[in-house]
């Protein structure tokens, strides 16, 4: 996809995911007898052990954790699938392919192939993780969190043995879905999604480069590795007109920052589009706060457009994100 080709859904096309490098899976070695599918959700506490997977309510899309370590998001029906599959595959008919070598299409991964993970828990606190540990003395009921900044500017990781994690920690109640359309998220009844995976991952063209992808109509980011894989996504608020979509790049970063035309500051701005003609500079910061610490817009609030021109992020992300992305990381708005 051309960068500047961008007036499209981030839900069609192929995802960065699948194009940037093919999931290596073991051809030979079906899933074992013992293998567990759960329909569509992992709840709160809830965990999958390696061979085990979730399956959309269809069947037609199934996360996958491997033996050997990788989590995998499959279309049973997509072009990499056997010729003979059935439209809604039963779990014995997938588990022959993949012992065939005639795996399904891979749609994304956690890139963990070879990693000692064996447990995928969904954590009380609402952060997915790859964990290294025993079946059978780790219960599935426990309670995985992230481990707080040391200092302001410091960002949060993962406790040792999490190999990988959603990043979505402090959001109790949210739980996993794998949903008919390919897209794999995490967040809550009420339709608030905190992070997302599969066909919802826009591809942009930047295979070989870092970057951060703005969809100003889903009001949300995606935060790409250079490799293609998928380091974080989330809700924001920022404005619903603009920027223009097209390429632009990280031009400069300020700890702090205020308003001149609002009595607001905001921490860990990261800017990418130069004002022009009375405009001011637009970037990603933080919440802004009155004078007087107030946020003026809630968490719960971000994913819908309440900025002026700036795109505001939960305080934490804004921390992440002011240290993942440096000066002339490509920054994509779609819309």
């Amino acid at each position: 996809m051309a960068a500047l080709a961008l007036a499209v859904s981030p839900l069609v096309g192929p995802t960065h995911a699948a194009a940037a490098s093919p999931v290596i899976e073991p051809a030979t070695t079906p899933i074992l007898d013992a293998e567990r599918t759960v329909t569509s959700t992992l709840m709160p506490g809830e965990a999958l052990h390696e061979g085990e997977s979730i399956s959309s309510a269809s069947g037609r899309y199934r996360l996958l954790l491997h033996r050997n370590g990788n989590l995998v998001l499959y279309d049973t029906a997509g072009a990499g699938a056997a010729s003979a599959s059935p439209p809604n595959p039963a779990p014995e008919w997938f588990d022959a392919a993949l012992a065939h070598g005639s795996a399904p299409t891979a749609l994304w991964d956690t890139r963990t192939a070879g990693t000692e993970a064996d447990l995928l828990v969904m954590g009380d606190d609402g952060d997915l993780q790859l964990r290294s540990g025993d079946p059978a003395t780790t219960p599935a009921s426990a309670t995985v969190g992230l481990v707080e900044p040391a200092a302001p500017d410091a960002t949060r990781t993962a406790p040792a043995e999490a190999l990988w994690n959603s990043r979505t920690a402090d959001r109790p109640g949210a739980y996993l879905t794998v949903h008919d359309d390919g897209k794999v998220t995490i967040g809550y009844s009420d339709g608030r999604v905190l992070w997302t995976a599969g066909t919802s991952t826009p591809d942009v063209g930047l295979s070989g480069a870092r970057h951060v992808v703005y969809d100003r109509t889903a009001q949300r980011v995606w935060l790409v590795e250079a490799d293609g894989s998928l380091y974080d996504t989330y809700p924001v608020s920022g404005r619903a007109t603009f920027p223009r979509p097209g390429s632009y790049e990280v031009f400069s970063k300020s700890r702090w920052s205020s308003s001149p035309k609002t009595p607001v500051t905001m921490e860990h701005m990261v800017r990418f589009v130069k004002g022009t003609a009375g405009l001011l500079d637009v970037g990603f910061h933080s919440i802004p706060r009155t004078y007087g610490n107030y946020p003026i817009q809630t968490v719960d609030e971000l994913g819908q457009p309440r900025s002026a021109g700036c795109v505001r992020q939960d305080d934490a992300k804004a921390v992440q994100l002011y240290q993942w992305a440096p000066i002339g990381t490509p920054v994509v708005v779609i819309v």
